[in-house]
């Protein structure tokens, strides 16, 4: 009876493999395989093994799930028994009213397509179940058309749940049935179908197909609909019987979507509150108060403070603590971009917009965040006329790609940090006056280290617990001496020059605890002479030590933060060195 419907199951089989990437095969109650996919597409109008667990379901009427195949007690009396190479299988009887037909069922073949099939093993054979009765239903000619259609709606129903985008088409590249996903994500109507994917997908894509062995696999694709650009992965599958191309089916992956979870997961691991962060000092604490208060209220923060006590902290924590921690945390550090790619860093380009650039375009930060938090660290080292932008984007909530004619909709919080003045600066004329009172809505100036006296042994004790974890050390404490020294020397490197002392101590302490002999070679803690005992020379000398020692440990000490130094100081990487080493 299955014989006479062959093409149809044939076809049938080809769809399952597409959409769940598992091979399927159907027998008919003589045990003769109608249909098959993969591997088992040869062995099609071949007798399967007697005693298999397909002869068992379409006596028992019974569904079998094989997990060890030539172990499970049902493969005992398989003749085929050791000779198979499947990993694991399930087959579902096929059943009409005159009685069960035949069998359907999803073959594996390798161990990691398994881990998938157990986790997801449920939907797989309530899919596989699903299928079988379409058969049966396939065969019931006096109502067949109407129980086809319901059946055909379970299918769809089972294709809506897929959290990627599926479009199925016919051998003339005709729209048969999309699914709500892709419909929902570009906009789709009714009127979709039996048009020409073409109208969707670019015409050089879909005519590849015939030439790549019947399959593409997760190709870059921009779609462009109604003013709005997409980024897809499109994987496309031929549905081929006996040579012949009978339809294909494009599945599509959100790019963009899976750029954003790339960069959350990443984020896994940096989720801080403010009750995490350390000190209690009365001036600290009146800042983590004011920032809790306004951490749930979605407006736009300035945080300043001197380099190095916690302004992106503080930003994460104002994140993590709003109704947007959910999405993603965008840390921008302005200053460390050139500024010949600042535009694109930040709102993205079409693909062709300039020499050089990715020939699929590529996503700005301000878009990869969309409902998220952009944080713009060291916001003063903008240049203007990325200030001028940034000020539509706030005010617009919208960004337009460098070469894109259509502005994007984005909604992202902003938070803003910087060490320099930037009332000074707006006077002279290097910020914009409209953008500082934008950003300047709620100020939040994190003390220096040195106006938290009671914070600074805490901290120290905590980068000691930490660096002891990380380089498997037992360093017990600090000495007196050594602590006496922490509480009163001036840190204007603040946190980070505490943490840096604490990381280096921890490598190069030879007893049990942290003495003034070892941080005494990291940080200057000598009676300075006075200066009128010093000549001019020697006075301008130790000014630019003193400089030069700021700046790294603001910067830090490796070859590219000692690059930026040098250009900062106007000078070059070789006079540097020759004055570090003086």
């Amino acid at each position: 009876m299955l014989n006479l419907i062959k093409k149809d199951l044939q076809q049938i089989a080809e769809t399952i493999k597409a959409i769940v990437d598992i091979d399927v095969t159907i027998m008919d109650n003589k045990l003769k395989r109608v249909a098959g996919t993969g591997k088992l597409k040869k062995d099609i109008d071949k007798f399967a093994p007697r005693n298999s667990v397909f002869e068992k379901s379409i006596k028992t009427g019974k569904k079998y799930f094989i997990e060890f195949p030539g172990e499970s007690v049902e493969c005992m009396d398989c003749e085929s028994k050791g000779c198979c190479d499947e990993k694991a299988e399930v087959c579902f009887p096929i059943k009409t009213d005159e009685g069960i037909v035949g069998a359907i069922g999803m073959i594996i073949f390798d161990e990691e397509q398994k881990k998938d099939f157990l986790k997801k093993q449920d939907r797989y054979e309530d899919f596989d179940k699903r299928m079988g009765e379409l058969i049966s239903l396939k065969i019931k000619e006096s109502n067949m058309k109407n129980k086809l259609e319901h059946k055909s709606i379970e299918l769809l129903t089972v294709i809506d749940s897929v959290a990627e985008g599926i479009i199925i088409t016919d051998e003339f590249n005709n729209i048969l049935s999309a699914n709500k996903c892709i419909k929902d994500k570009l906009n789709l109507d009714i009127d979709i179908i039996n048009k020409k994917i073409t109208s969707i997908i670019p015409k050089n894509i879909v005519d590849k197909l015939p030439r790549v062995d019947s399959c593409i696999n997760e190709e870059e694709v921009t779609i462009k609909r109604e003013n709005t650009t997409y980024n897809f992965l499109v994987s496309i599958k031929e549905i081929n019987i006996k040579g012949e191309r009978k339809g294909a089916v494009f599945t599509f992956k959100d790019f963009d979507k899976m750029q954003r979870s790339v960069f959350k997961m990443n984020e896994k691991g940096s989720f801080i509150t403010f009750d995490k962060i350390i000190g209690s000092s009365n001036v600290f604490t009146q800042v983590k108060e004011q920032a809790k208060v306004i951490a749930k209220r979605d407006v736009s923060v300035l945080i300043m403070g001197e380099s190095g006590t916690g302004k992106e902290l503080f930003a994460r924590a104002l994140h993590f603590e709003s109704n947007r921690r959910n999405e993603i945390f965008m840390p921008i550090n302005c200053g460390a971009i050139p500024e010949s790619l600042v535009e694109s860093e930040l709102f993205g380009y079409e693909k062709g917009a300039f020499t050089g650039a990715n020939k699929n375009g590529k996503m700005g930060k301000f878009q990869l965040a969309k409902d998220g938090t952009i944080f713009l660290d060291e916001l003063g080292e903008l240049p203007l006329h990325i200030q001028v932008k940034l000020l539509r984007v706030l005010e617009e909530k919208e960004i337009t790609p460098i070469g894109g004619r259509e502005p994007i909709k984005v909604n992202p919080r902003i938070i803003a940090a910087t060490n320099r003045n930037l009332y000074d600066m707006v006077k002279k004329g290097e910020f914009r006056e409209d953008l500082f009172y934008r950003l300047n809505v709620i100020p939040l100036t994190i003390p220096p280290l040195k106006e938290r006296g009671e914070d600074i042994f805490k901290l120290s004790i905590n980068f000691l617990n930490r660096f002891n974890y990380i380089y498997n050390k037992k360093i017990k404490g600090f000495t007196k001496d050594a602590k006496k020294v922490l509480m009163n020397y001036p840190w204007p490197g603040n946190v980070r020059e505490l943490q840096n002392l604490i990381e280096y101590a921890i490598h190069f302490e030879k007893s049990n605890i942290i003495t003034l002999d070892t941080i005494s070679k990291r940080i200057n803690i000598k009676k300075k002479t006075s200066n009128k005992d010093l000549s001019l020379k020697d006075m301008v000398s130790n000014y630019e030590k003193k400089v030069i020692n700021d700046l790294i440990n603001e910067y830090g000490e490796d070859t590219e933060s000692k690059k930026k130094i040098a250009k900062k100081l106007k000078i070059s990487p070789a006079t540097l060195y020759r004055k570090m080493n003086d």
